[in-house]
C-alpha cells in the first residue's frame, strides 16, 4: 500500500514542486505576496519548493526503488513531516501580504489542507502495508 501511495504522491509532488518553481517566490516585496497560481493564494517560497522537491525524491524512491520495509518507514516519516507542517500551518497561519511565516515557509489554507490530507494518508498507507510472512523453514528430513 505504501508503494502505490508513494507512486501517486510522486505525481502530486512533481506538479507541486515544479509548479512552485514556476510560480515564483512570495515575500513582502510583492503587493499580493507572489508565489500564487491564478486567483489561488499559495505564497510559495523557495524553501517550500525545496521541501516539495525533497518529498518528491522520497516518494519516488519509495514508489519505484525501495523494498517494502524501508518504504513503509520512509512513507510514514514523510507523512509525519507533512502532518507536522499542517499543524504548524494552522497555528501560525498567513495573511494576504505574505508577511507572516516561519522558517521561510508561508502557511496558506490550501497548503495546510494539502499537507494534512497527504500526511494523514501517508501515515495510514505506511501502517496499512502488510509485510509478507517469512517462509517456513523446510526440514531436510521432511522435504
Amino acid at each position: 500500500m505504501a508503494r502505490l501511495y508513494a507512486q501517486i504522491c510522486t505525481l502530486v509532488f512533481l506538479v507541486v514542486g515544479v509548479g512552485g518553481l514556476a510560480a515564483g517566490n512570495a515575500g513582502p516585496q510583492y503587493a499580493q505576496g507572489g508565489g500564487n497560481v491564478g486567483s489561488l493564494i499559495l505564497h510559495l517560497t523557495w524553501a517550500r519548493d525545496v521541501l516539495d522537491i525533497a518529498l518528491l525524491a522520497v516518494f519516488a524512491y519509495v514508489g519505484f526503488v525501495a523494498r517494502r520495509g524501508p518504504g513503509r518507514i520512509l512513507t510514514g516519516a514523510a507523512g509525519l513531516v507533512l502532518f507536522a507542517l499542517a499543524i504548524a500551518g494552522f497555528l501560525v497561519g498567513d495573511d494576504a501580504h505574505a508577511t507572516k511565516g516561519f522558517l521561510g515557509l508561508h502557511f496558506t489554507t490550501a497548503l495546510n489542507l494539502l499537507d494534512l490530507v497527504v500526511g494523514v494518508l501517508a501515515i495510514l498507507a505506511a501502517l496499512g502495508t502488510v509485510e509478507d510472512p517469512e517462509p517456513a523453514q523446510r526440514s531436510v528430513l521432511r522435504g
